[in-house]
């Protein structure tokens, strides 16, 4: 593995258990946990809330993918890629960053994009600023 590279095994475990093992858990006669999920989003919002829900998901895989590349120091939106659509994830360079921390160098902190989010963990955590 290089160096500079980020490390594959938590994303390919990540789309497996999200895209492999959740469909095959077992179901009970109630539906199982995904089966309830989708019942109370339909009796709070309706039909179109269903409709919704890929979108929803899709904007949270975005943001942890982009929050991770973040925090193990790559970018794809500050290195000046020109064909924003080659690559995992395809046409994800073509949208804004989710990320909700900076990118970091290895040997910086982790800091969140919102200062006033990054100056309450500061706080929390007992760093200087």
């Amino acid at each position: 593995m290089v160096d500079d590279e980020i490390p594959k095994l938590p994303i390919y475990a990540f789309i497996g258990l999200v895209f492999i093992g959740a469909p095959l858990m077992p179901v009970q006669k109630g539906g199982g946990l995904f089966g309830k999920i989708v019942h109370s989003i339909y009796l709070r919002v309706g039909a179109g809330g269903l409709l919704a829900l890929p979108f929803g998901t899709l904007t949270l895989e975005k943001s942890l993918y982009d929050t991770y590349c973040a925090f193990h120091g790559q970018s794809i939106y500050e290195e000046g890629i020109t064909d924003k659509h080659g690559g995992f994830p395809s046409g994800g360079a073509a949208l804004p960053s989710f990320s909700v921390l900076k990118t970091r160098a290895p040997e910086d902190r982790a800091s969140f994009r919102l200062e006033a989010l990054d100056r309450v963990w500061c706080i929390l955590r007992g760093y200087g600023s």
